[in-house]
């Protein structure tokens, strides 16, 4: 049996990785803008006693 992909299989695959790598990249960014507003939420008093 011959497991070799045709090229129109790897250009499917290939563009299903980049697909999956962009939507990771995108979550990243949502997670990271998510915490970023929710440390500007938060008075500046309360985070001097957090120590941060």
């Amino acid at each position: 049996m011959n497991d070799i992909m045709s090229p129109s299989e790897q250009r499917e695959f290939a563009d299903r990785i980049t697909d999956l790598r962009w939507e990771r990249r995108q979550q990243r960014r949502a997670r990271r803008r998510a915490f970023a507003d929710f440390l500007l939420s938060i008075p500046g008093t309360a985070l001097l006693r957090l120590g941060a």
